[in-house]
């Protein structure tokens, strides 16, 4: 799946009217292979003491765990697909309704299925590495469409091209770029070894440069933010500073709105950024794309005050947007460069609200898998009151004779070792758990500006929320059993 979300876009097909791509087919072989389990049934079952005794055991999976996904989080998804499937009843296309509605159905199905599959923290940072991987191979493509400008004239900015990927728009491959860089800049700053920083520091170059060829502001913005929020979590003692910082920049905009700054000298830098001075009707080649997005945005509102309550049609806004659109852009791009509009207009005020209370539920479920994850490390560290040991070799035989004489010391040593190897696991999982939260923000924070649920994106954000919340169970699950670590663990 994490390579499948990128690269699918490549090998497309239609069927009754839906282009499906690997990922698709690949939920939809899960979804199979999860029914298809249930014909199955073990030949060993669990005697009085938890030993196995030859028999027919029960039906069903039993390769899994049972799903740990939180109830208010399942409960917020099924009102947000039935906030899209009420919307239908205005729907110009129920083509275009019935794909959009097919990208949440997917996300339901990882979420159910994929977190009962996801049991050991082997698992979780394969993932992760896959993730990883495969945003340095299309950062890579990324290098070769720059080096030989491959890309339309339309995606040519200040004489360079704009890298767009496999995802056909610069910014759509920004808000993908975005998620495992976010990762590998967690990892790198809060890593617990020096090789875990030294390769997530060469991905976040590969993925940052990328990024930076993107010219997409929407994709700065978000990983700006994105690594805020990892400063802040993962460095306490700097809040007082950034704090300070945030007041100094408070008091500048004041100082301007009370004219103590001239215009003239914020006035280029909101020009810039496109809040000022745009024009719809005869936009200048460096406002262009500012005013279409405007324009865009101002005909989803449109829409959304035409129909308040169940909005035009999942999947519509294109659709529907010849009725609405704004002087010159006559033509849809495809949704309204801002998903919060977007969602308001195709399904209205009632799906707005379902679907904003489900990235509450959303952030609520991660935010207290890293709450868990946090606490165990807290513990750990608490409980590492000593420098850490150096790191012997293997005993010996005479340590195993000194051990006969002296088996106390042996054994604290033992201990020790053990203890900052917990730690050390836990500071890891903990910039994990940090790094994909910064991941889930970017991509709201991307959205305010464009529209990343596309090219399959909702696979990957539905898996990275599957590893973070099965994150949490396998860090609980360290130096459990009574304080005794289990030595497994480590391995994996």
């Amino acid at each position: 799946m994490p390579f499948a979300v990128p690269w699918g876009s490549l090998d497309t097909i239609d069927v009754a009217g839906l282009h499906l791509n690997s990922a698709d087919i690949l939920v939809v072989l899960l979804g199979a292979g999860w029914l298809l389990s249930f014909g199955l049934r073990s030949t060993f079952s669990y005697g009085e003491r938890g030993t196995f005794s030859e028999g027919r055991g029960p039906i069903g999976p039993i390769d899994r765990e049972a799903s740990n996904v939180p109830l208010y989080l399942l409960f917020a998804l099924l009102a947000l697909l039935g906030t899209m499937v009420l919307s239908m009843r205005s729907s110009i296309s129920i083509g275009s309704s019935l794909k959009e509605v097919s990208k949440w159905l997917e996300f339901l199905v990882l979420l159910l299925v994929g977190s009962q599959y996801i049991r050991t923290r082997k698992q979780i940072w394969t993932i992760i590495v896959l993730v990883c991987l495969a945003g340095i191979t299309q950062a890579f493509f990324g290098y070769f469409q720059a080096f030989f400008n491959l890309g339309p004239e339309a995606f040519i900015r200040d004489t360079s091209l704009r890298v767009y990927g496999t995802f056909d728009q610069p910014n759509p491959f920004a808000g993908y770029l975005n998620i495992p860089l976010s990762i590998v800049l967690a990892l790198m700053l809060l890593g617990s070894d020096r090789l875990t920083r030294i390769l997530a520091g060469l991905a976040s170059v590969l993925l940052a440069a990328a990024e930076y060829l993107t010219q997409s502001r929407g994709g700065e913005i978000a990983i700006a933010v994105a690594l805020l929020f990892i400063v802040i979590v993962g460095f306490p003692h700097l809040r007082k500073l950034i704090a300070l910082l945030a007041l100094a920049a408070l008091v500048v905009v004041e100082m301007f709105f009370t004219g103590w700054i001239p215009t003239n000298v914020i006035t280029p830098a909101l020009k810039f950024l496109g809040i000022i001075q745009i024009s719809f009707i005869a936009p200048s080649s460096q406002d262009y794309s500012t005013a279409e997005r405007l324009a865009h945005w101002i005909a989803g509102i449109r829409m959304f005050l035409h129909h308040p309550l169940t909005g035009v049609g999942i999947g519509n806004y294109p659709d529907a947007y010849s009725q609405y659109f704004v002087t010159i852009f006559v033509n849809s791009l495809g949704h309204a460069h801002n998903y919060y509009i977007n969602i308001a207009a195709e399904i209205g005020s009632i799906g707005l609200t379902a679907y904003l209370l489900f990235l509450m539920a959303l952030f609520v479920a991660a935010g207290s898998a890293y709450s868990s994850i946090r606490k165990k490390y807290i513990q750990a560290k608490a409980e590492c009151s000593t420098p850490p040991p150096k790191i012997q070799a293997p005993p010996g035989m005479r340590d195993k004779l000194l051990a006969l004489v002296q088996p106390m010391r042996m054994t604290a040593r033992s201990q020790a070792q053990g203890e900052y190897a917990i730690l050390h696991i836990l500071r890891n999982d903990r910039a994990l758990a940090i790094g994909l939260l910064a991941a889930l923000l970017s991509v709201c924070v991307h959205n305010l500006v464009d529209d990343l649920y596309v090219h399959s994106l909702t696979n990957l954000i539905a898996l990275l929320l599957i590893v973070l919340i099965r994150l949490e169970r396998v860090t609980t699950n360290v130096g459990g059993n009574g304080g005794n670590f289990d030595q497994a663990e480590i391995a994996k």
